[in-house]
């Protein structure tokens, strides 16, 4: 692969013979992706799914919002670095600093806007709802892989979708938010469909980014950018700064949720200050810094101000791992996480052992991701009875609750009728889906 064609500033959707190099927008290419995604409805949502703390009673708790925000932030300030390193050696034509930086940003804010509501028991009650036999009779008319699709559904490949796809009910712009090749490869941290077999030994094949109608999609940007399809498979190697999407968002989760459950009094100070201080560390010319939190006397403030020297530390980290391996990146060779070869990697462990511990399974964190193991299966089946059944009146009720946008003919397109319906299910926010199970159940009506 090579860096500036990597970089190519083709948007999906729109005419290639536009000069995009020559807008003359102030924003750059890569900055209106970040602003396209920001704006975007898919991204508000976010606002209302889990983190770890579902329907948090506690100011300060993140969410799916918060998190994707801040690891746009880490993201921003790892690209950055790494191109004007690439700068200085001459491998990127033009201001490469802000402008790596600013692809980056965008990918990570996007990274997680096609999770469905509940987490990632979310992901896994929608899966779980296409292994069993009423899930698995929708699907019969599926082929083996559009099969795979849904019996091993993942957020990456809905975010994808919700990125790329423009309803036809709704407008006639293909490319959906029209992001740009470079920042849709940077997402896509697992650039396979589901129905190939992974190597587990391959970080970038650790879970599916697509779903089969993808396919075509991802093959131009990536025929484009010059990243090789994977011999006689539907999964490619990575973009290289999908690497970089990937080593913020593991930055930020392991550092915000220790921080949460800290808020939450799962952890105590002294156990997450320790863990922070020995991060910060790893550093040159720290002490000072670290000893400055004698003058802050509020313990959530001294966390703060902690876990930021922690994060600059595992940026400048994962910056010296990255351009150390960048040749074999770029040629495919390497393929794990960064954050698995950096100095902090046995310190980030003891974190994940504890926040599982103390955190991941706290009482009411696995009582609601319990819930969404009825609330989500149970909507899924209403709708899909109601779109089999759309003689009967009830059938007919719910699906005009669904709407015509999200209302495929089952019969003459069972895929892309399973997929809308997904795609609703997994587009809503924890207390909609919530509120919408309890009211097509009867449990309770609507003001």
């Amino acid at each position: 692969m090579e860096w500036n064609r990597l970089l190519t500033l083709w948007r999906l959707g729109c005419p290639k013979d536009e000069t995009w190099q020559e807008n003359f927008m102030a924003r750059h290419e890569f900055q209106r992706d970040f602003d396209r995604v920001l704006f975007s409805p898919h991204f508000r949502r976010l606002n209302g799914k889990t983190q770890v703390f579902p329907f948090p009673q506690i100011d300060g708790i993140h969410n799916r919002l918060t998190h994707s925000l801040e690891c746009a932030s880490v993201g921003r300030s790892l690209g950055t670095l790494i191109g004007n390193e690439l700068e200085k050696a001459g491998k990127i034509d033009g201001d490469a600093g802000w402008e790596i930086g600013a692809l980056v940003s965008a990918a990570c804010l996007a990274h997680d806007i096609g999770n469905p509501p509940f987490g990632h028991s979310g992901e896994k009650a929608i899966a779980e709802f296409f292994s069993d036999p009423f899930g698995e009779r929708i699907l019969s008319r599926l082929s083996p892989e559009q099969r795979e699709d849904f019996v091993q559904f993942d957020g990456n490949a809905m975010g994808f979708h919700f990125l790329t796809y423009t309803n036809p009910r709704i407008s006639a712009v293909d490319g959906g938010l029209g992001l740009t090749y470079p920042t849709l490869a940077a997402f896509s941290k697992y650039p396979r469909v589901a129905a190939e077999h992974k190597d587990k030994s391959k970080r970038s094949e650790n879970k599916p980014s697509l779903f089969t109608c993808h396919i075509g999609i991802y093959e131009e940007i990536t025929r484009e950018l010059g990243i090789k399809r994977k011999e006689g498979r539907n999964g490619w190697y990575r973009h290289p700064l999908a690497f970089v999407t990937e080593a913020a968002d593991d930055i930020c989760y392991n550092i915000i949720d220790l921080e949460d459950g800290y808020i939450q009094d799962l952890v105590t100070y002294e156990q997450v200050s320790t863990l922070l201080i020995s991060i910060a560390e790893l550093s040159e010319n720290v002490r000072d810094q670290i000893d400055n939190t004698s003058r802050i006397h509020d313990p959530r403030n001294k966390l703060g101000y902690l876990r930021s020297l922690a994060i600059h530390s595992l940026i400048y980290q994962v910056l010296e791992v990255f351009l150390k391996n960048e040749n074999s990146i770029l040629t495919g060779e390497f393929d794990q996480a960064l954050v698995e070869h950096i100095p902090a990697k046995p310190i980030l462990e003891e974190i994940n052992k504890l926040s599982v511990r103390n955190i991941y399974s706290h009482s009411p964190v696995l009582q609601i991701e319990a819930a969404g193991f009825q609330v989500l299966p149970g909507l899924l089946e209403l709708f899909f009875t109601a779109l089999t059944n759309k003689e009967k009146k009830s059938g007919q009720k719910i699906l005009s609750i669904l709407g015509c946008h999200h209302v495929v003919d089952y019969d003459s397109d069972p895929y892309y009728a399973v997929l809308s319906i997904v795609s609703y299910v997994a587009g809503m926010t924890d207390a909609f889906a919530l509120d919408t199970y309890r009211n097509l159940k009867g449990i309770q009506l609507p003001a």
